[in-house]
Order: structure tokens, then sequence, then C-alpha cells
């Protein structure tokens, strides 16, 4: 229980560690507003929930087929490696902040955060990538649970420290942060293999 838990802990940092558009988004937005930051990175967040809710509902429905849970495991292989290729790969760009001020409502973040999320190709890839890890966890609602808690931790860590320490994130600890998670993803790539054939074989 507390390892499905800290499972869910890990997989969070490698979902909302990585600096993609959602976290530089909300930093350019933390270093005038806090609450506007955050309501960006929470709308995101809803966007994950909804997915992971659909796939609950629906799409996990059609993983008792053991043929096609290997399919989408290969699948999920393939597309977690694919973005632990391209955080390797990501340039050392520094961070460029607009000065703007914020006139815009909280509503109106939450509703760029969630659009952001729920429009990206790469997060629905996501989604299906990992659900055969939830699939293969007896106790997955802890899992989710860790996942839900880390995310909402970076959430706000990220809004409320940006502001106060902006010099710290120097083009060097951005790169440092998004190797990190690149092992991390690929950790669950490979996991993901070792559950579905490996594991399975073995028993």
């Amino acid at each position: 229980m507390f390892e499905a838990f800290l499972n869910g802990v890990i997989l969070g940092v490698g979902v909302a560690v990585p600096f993609g558009p959602i976290n530089i988004l909300i930093l350019s937005y933390a270093l005038k507003s806090f609450s506007n930051a955050f309501c960006i990175g929470f709308g995101a967040m809803s966007a994950d929930i909804m997915f992971l809710c659909l796939l609950n509902f629906g799409l996990l429905n059609f993983l008792n087929g053991e043929i096609f849970t290997k399919i989408l495991a290969i699948f999920g292989f393939v597309f977690l490696s694919y973005i632990a290729f391209l955080m390797l790969k990501s340039k050392n760009k520094a961070l460029e902040f607009k000065e703007k001020e914020l006139s815009e409502s909280l509503a109106k973040n939450f509703i760029k955060g969630f659009a952001l999320n729920a429009l990206n190709p790469y997060v629905i890839g996501f989604w299906l990538s990992v659900s055969v890890i939830f699939t293969k966890n007896d106790f997955a609602e802890f899992m989710v649970l860790g996942l839900f808690l880390f995310i909402l931790f970076w959430i706000f860590s990220l809004s409320f420290f940006v502001g106060k320490f902006s010099s710290f994130f120097s083009t060097k600890v951005i790169y440092f942060i998004n190797v990190s998670s690149a092992v991390i993803i690929e950790y669950f790539a490979l996991s993901l293999l070792y559950k579905t054939f490996l594991l399975k074989d073995s028993q």
C-alpha cells in the first residue's frame, strides 16, 4: 500500500517536474501573481484528472484482452521513452519572462491551464501509456493519491517559490531537473515492459 503511494509520488515527479509549456507558463505568471500561476497549474491538473477518469470508466475496460494489453504496453514503452529522449535532447535555453500586467481573472487562468493540457496530444498519449501501470497495481487508488498529491504540491511550490527565489532558476538548474525527470520516465517505461512480459511469464 505504501509502496503504491510512493510509486504514485515518483510518477508524479515525472509528470509534473519537466519544464514543458505548463511549467514555463506557471513560472512566468508566478513572477507577478501567485494565485494566477496556481490557477494555471490547477487547471492543468484538472485536465489530468479528467483523462484518468475517462480511462478508468471507459478505455480501461478494453484492457482485459492479453493481446491488447501487450500492444498497449509496447506503445507505452515507446512513447514514454520518446518523452525521455526529448527531455535529454532539449537545449539549455534561458528562461525569458516578459513584463506585463496581470489583468486576467483566476477563472480565465484556470481555463488556460486546463485547455493547454486537454488539447495537448502528448498529455493524452502519456495517460494512455501509463494506464497499464495502474491496472498492474493492486493498490491503484493509493498510487493515484500519491500522484495527484505530488502534482498539487509541485504546483503550489513552483508558484510560491519562483516569486521568492527567481534568480535560482538558472539554465543549469532547469537542465538538471529535465535530466532527472527523463530518468524517472524511462524507469516507468522499462517497468511497464517488465510487468507486462517478464513478470507475467515468470509466474
